[in-house]
């Protein structure tokens, strides 16, 4: 079935409106209107785009991953551990799986998890699928309820189920049941990007200059209009020729075209896409090198950070964990569920101790819980399990009681 999934040679063929629909194109006209063709590839060559997907990615595939459970009213550790949880993929390490959920899901708004099994039906290993190759549907069985399916383009008249694919979408419009990708909704921003960093492209290519004339008397042939313009370029074109020195023979005048106000706004234009894909993607614009609104929230930098965990990297961490968890019930695990440790990231190695001191002094945590969390072994002897109050702590109706 993997094998069905994943497909064998590359077919190389042209581009249907089936392509540019799974690739995240306006379907009807396939470019932006600016001119520019937006898909996921094109995407990535913006240097905000590729480092707001890298940083996410990085950051969330990253984090300590477990699998717990409740027991008493509290979180225990499962064990042992499943053994796809350990090692994912035989080809990848677990890192680069989980990064390719979250680019999946960051680029085309939805990402597709496929599990090899063994005869008993324990999972052995993930696969994380092209999601332009898999289409979900919603198909209705023998008592009417609909319930989801898949089908890959890699292996035609093939039909999935939950059990074969798991499903991880962003966000979610109401009645669809595919994410909404994030390419697709800003393609039009990304395309006035792209565009910009064309023009500084071309803008630097041809020597700084945005365009020039060059005069002779008479009239040239298309063959001596070539001569002199391909003249021109070879000894000036280029950032490392545009200062040379300039020599005009034959009563030849050259003419410079003043850059536009509009043409020499496309840096303000270029760092203000650096903005937009900060809000597309929930970063804080500094951690994108974009350090000018520094302190517009909270008290600087560090409460952007914390925000950055709460706000950005949370919703992937939930949905990933959601996915994990699912693929554990179809195993039959159906107590635990996966966990990632976000909480190192929500808060400074002072503001863990300040808390973790208060915890233990109030008594809300044993020593041994504040090592659990730490990833430190318990205290021998048991050390560590009590709970400690002040002696000074009394009821509040403690006084009225004994005036009484």
């Amino acid at each position: 079935m993997i094998r069905r999934l994943l497909g064998g040679d590359i077919e190389r063929r042209e581009l249907t409106f089936s392509d540019i629909w799974r690739r995240g194109l306006d379907i009807t006209t396939a470019r932006t209107t600016s001119g520019e063709m937006v898909d996921h590839d094109a995407a990535l060559t913006l240097s905000a785009v590729y480092a707001a997907i890298r940083l996410l990615s990085d950051s969330v595939s990253t984090l300590d991953l477990d699998v717990l459970y409740r027991s008493q009213g509290s979180e225990q550790k499962f064990r042992p551990l499943p053994g796809w949880v350990l090692d994912m993929n035989a080809e990848l390490r677990n890192h680069e799986v989980l990064g390719q959920i979250v680019t999946s899901l960051l680029l085309d708004g939805n990402a597709y998890i496929t599990t090899l099994r063994d005869t008993t039906g324990r999972v052995i290993h993930l696969t994380v699928l092209d999601p332009g190759d898999i289409t979900p549907t919603l198909t209705p069985n023998d008592d009417s309820i609909q319930r989801l399916t898949y089908t890959s383009a890699k292996a035609p008249g093939k039909t999935f189920t939950t059990r074969d694919i798991t499903m991880v979408r962003g966000l979610l419009k109401p009645g669809q049941i595919e994410g909404v990708s994030p390419v697709t909704a800003a393609r039009e921003f990304l395309g006035l990007g792209i565009a910009v960093q064309k023009f500084g492209a071309s803008f630097f290519g041809n020597g700084a200059l945005p365009g020039a004339l060059i005069e002779v008397p008479g009239q040239l042939t298309p063959e001596g209009v070539a001569q002199v313009k391909s003249a021109w370029n070879d000894v000036h074109r280029g950032a490392a020729n545009g200062s040379r020195l300039a020599v005009l023979t034959e009563s030849a005048k050259f003419s410079k075209i003043s850059l536009s106000p509009e043409d020499s706004q496309f840096l303000q234009t270029k760092q203000a896409t650096v903005q937009d894909v900060a809000r597309l993607y929930g970063v804080p614009p500094h951690l994108l090198a974009d350090a000018s609104g520094s302190t517009s929230w909270g008290s600087g930098l560090a409460e952007q950070n914390v925000a950055f965990a709460q706000f950005s990297l949370r919703p992937l961490v939930t949905r990933l964990e959601a996915a994990l968890t699912s693929i554990m019930r179809s195993e039959g695990i159906a107590v635990a569920y996966a966990r990632f440790d976000l909480e190192s990231m929500r808060r400074s190695t002072s503001d863990r101790w300040d808390s973790y001191s208060t915890a233990i002094q109030t008594g809300v945590l044993s020593i041994d819980e504040v090592r659990s969390y730490e990833n430190l072994p318990a205290l021998p002897d048991g050390q560590g399990t009590k709970h400690y109050v002040p002696l000074n702590l009394a009821p509040v109706d403690a006084e009225e009681s004994s005036s009484l």
